[in-house]
């Protein structure tokens, strides 16, 4: 077993030689299993071992124990150890968090703290390869992407190393039965009011026995290879952000050409590492409002984000910022509106908008679009033969009507952003007018009266690009 987990720790790089590695211990077979396989691989790895034991206050009847027994055991290996009460109930009762959820993220608070207070470089936890089939599994159940389905890896950004992860349950059972190790069982591991516990002890137990003996190998399968395409993904991922990135201590700018020109799933990544590096806390909505931001020419005044943050686009860039610094801040800021302006279109070419970082490209076709075309998000269409040269580009004024696509009949283009779920700082954009009828509002929607229609002969085809 030993030797077996040396080569782990080697080839995945978990411990390297002159560090002190902080060991979670409850006192049961797998914990108990990580601490003596550690502390004897510490002199052959030239590595330092610290034990510590985590008192979660919830099983008084069973900690006291537990803690004597890991100290006991320590101290049989010439292992340092700790023991450290932790205030869960407490954590639960004033975040509104399940006690399970409470616990990991105490426990995990304190093994960190511990690390850094004794200059450890890791963590060791007893995750085992059971465990990687249950969170698999758990995981499917609530919910979650390819990240989330790749399980737990051996070693983490959090410099939390899982050097079990590889190992079944049965195997560290026996490796204990042999070395006379003891060991203690929690009793809440079989507490079925903890959805991970039912997994355990009823669902797995279910898909083995009327789906497929081996299902636990076939998730541990299923994670590894999902854990190398996203090993690939976040490298790509990684590289196009910081070529696209540049960030100084207020602001995060992000270039919207090289975001645009990666795929949808390189564009998620990129947001959400834009929005960590800021200290937001990323959610799907919010990476998919800011890449909604990145492709549409409305709203250079941006969006407004939890905890103040601001994402305008200006130009070519996204910036990412707290202008009135930390904070429930709502509202424009001082200096946000953008100049007024109109830019004649006398045909086609390509048209600067003063002020904006954008240009907008006028183009005439001899025959309309194909449908997928008209779909697309590569620009939009008029009919030629129903505008009228010169045309004009401004933003949008008071009293501005406009007939948007399939709808009845005109209406205020403030009521058209509303119907749009465009945000009243968001509706600064480029409108493309004839004759003083507004004929597109680009990126939202081509006017009714403008449309292409199966009698169009010659199309005006509209791009604005940075």
């Amino acid at each position: 077993m030993e030797k077996n987990i040396q080569t782990i720790i080697r080839q995945e790089e978990l411990i390297r030689p002159g560090e002190t590695v902080v060991v979670g211990v409850s006192g049961g077979s797998d914990s108990m299993a990580l601490l003596h396989i550690l502390a004897s691989l510490a002199g052959l790895g030239d590595f330092a071992v610290v034990a510590l034991y985590v008192d979660h206050g919830l099983r008084p009847l069973e900690t006291g124990a537990e803690a004597a027994l890991v100290q006991e055991a320590a101290a049989r290996l010439g292992v340092r150890c700790l023991v450290i009460r932790a205030e869960v109930r407490r954590l639960a009762r004033e975040e509104g968090l399940s006690l399970e959820h409470a616990g990991r993220q105490l426990r995990y608070e304190l093994l960190r703290q511990e690390a850094e207070r004794h200059a450890a470089w890791k963590i060791a936890v007893a995750h085992t390869a059971d465990d990687q089939a249950e969170e698999v599994l758990l995981r499917l159940i609530r919910g979650t992407g390819r990240k989330g389905l790749a399980g737990m890896a051996y070693l983490s950004e959090a410099k939390i190393v899982r050097p079990l992860l590889g190992i079944t349950k049965d195997t560290l059972l026996r490796y204990l039965a042999d070395r006379g190790i003891p060991f203690l069982e929690d009793s809440s591991n079989r507490d079925r009011r903890f959805p991970r516990n039912r997994v355990r002890l009823d669902l797995l137990p279910f898909l083995e026995k009327h789906f497929d003996a081996g299902v636990r190998t076939t998730l541990r399968q299923t994670a590894a290879v999902l854990a190398e395409e996203e090993g690939y993904l976040d490298a790509v991922a990684r590289a196009c952000y910081q070529g696209a990135t540049q960030q100084d201590d207020e602001t995060l700018l992000l270039a919207i050409p090289a975001l645009l020109a990666a795929p949808a799933a390189i564009q998620r990544r990129v947001v959400e590492q834009a929005l960590l590096a800021v200290g937001a806390r990323p959610a799907f909505r919010q990476i998919e409002q800011v890449r909604r931001l990145a492709r549409r020419t409305v709203g250079d005044a941006g969006l407004h984000l939890a905890a103040g943050l601001r994402v305008w686009r200006q130009g070519a860039d996204l910036h990412f910022s707290y202008p009135r610094g930390r904070g429930a801040h709502r509202g424009a800021l001082a200096g946000e509106q953008a100049p007024d302006y109109e830019v004649t279109v006398a045909g086609p070419g390509v048209y600067p908008l003063p002020g904006r970082g954008l240009e907008v490209v006028i183009e005439l076709l001899d025959s309309p679009p194909a449908l997928a075309e008209l779909r697309g998000e590569g620009g939009d269409f008029l009919d030629l033969a129903q505008v009228v040269f010169p045309l004009t580009l401004r933003p949008p004024r008071p009293g501005d009507r406009f007939h948007p696509l399939g709808a009845p009949g005109a209406k205020k283009l403030g009521d058209f952003f509303t119907d749009q779920k465009v945000a009243k700082d968001q509706r600064y954009c480029p409108l493309l007018v004839s004759a003083g009828r507004v004929a597109l509002v680009p990126g939202l929607r081509v006017a009714h009266w403008a449309r292409v229609t199966t009698a169009t002969v010659r199309t005006l085809g509209v791009r604005v690009r940075p």
